[in-house]
């Protein structure tokens, strides 16, 4: 009977040990994204302008610029082979044009580069909620490749409120955050990736949500011209222990 009751005890703990286990595998950080490119009806040969949204979303188990896993470092935006970016059609912003500045700065010095707006949020290491808004500007190159200055400026106190309406004459907000995201080549079924690196030196808590939507011109536009009408992007998350994420999403396009 000892021995009987023994075994019991070993098959309880190691179950509740496998439990633990998948718990800490279920509550480990998370990443998702969606994209839309519009208009879904483009030419195939030829490249219509239009606009491209998307909307990354993070998920901690532990917030914190210091906790290994507790922010992302580094995220990698890959656009279809069949979008293309044309920084030529609006002039280019500098970095020390917008640092330290409010919506209604950037928008004095670097109106004429605006290329895209969006929302962000971020997490006071889980106490509360960091809401601010995106100006997405058109960036000087870096290692000869074109750049998008990631304007955010956000609200860093509880209740965080601010609104993202006219930024031309907005100074809401306490805080800027200012990332480069650089556009460099890529491979396979992407022309292009988005990279956005050193992200915890320049932002003091761990980004949770960043959407945006970039529309200017013809500055981004895209054809239909794969043999199964699909668009690709991809996204990869690296967090702050090098532990990283990869989502792959596709959207059908038509010719027209």
């Amino acid at each position: 009977m000892r021995i009987r009751r023994r075994f019991a005890v070993i098959i309880a703990l190691a179950a509740a040990g496998a439990l633990a286990v998948a718990g800490v595998a279920i509550a480990a950080t998370t990443s998702t994204f969606s994209f839309k490119f519009s208009p879904s009806t483009v030419p195939k040969k030829t490249y219509r302008a239009g606009s491209l949204s998307t909307n990354l979303v993070t998920h901690y188990t532990n917030p914190g610029n210091s906790v290994p896993g507790g922010a992302v470092e580094r995220t990698q935006i890959y656009l279809d082979k069949n979008f293309k970016i044309n920084p030529g059609v609006t002039p280019k912003c500098s970095a020390n044009q917008l640092s330290g500045q409010t919506m209604k700065g950037a928008m004095a010095n670097c109106k004429k580069a605006l290329v895209g707006k969006g929302t962000a949020q971020a997490t006071a290491n889980g106490a509360f909620n960091i809401n601010g808004c995106v100006l997405l500007f058109n960036g000087k190159p870096k290692n000869n490749h074109p750049t998008l200055q990631v304007f955010t400026r956000v609200q860093a106190l509880n209740p965080s409120r601010i609104s993202c309406a006219n930024p031309s004459s907005n100074t809401q907000g306490n805080t800027t955050i200012l990332l480069v995201g650089e556009l460099k080549p890529a491979t396979g079924p992407y022309g292009k990736v988005l990279d956005v690196n050193h992200i915890t030196n320049a932002a003091a808590f761990p980004l949770t949500i960043f959407k945006t939507t970039i529309k200017k011109g013809n500055y981004i536009s895209a054809r239909c011209n794969a043999a199964d009408k699909t668009w690709r992007m991809q996204t990869t998350w690296t967090y702050n222990n090098n532990a990283k994420k990869t989502v792959k999403k596709t959207q059908p396009c038509a010719v027209g």
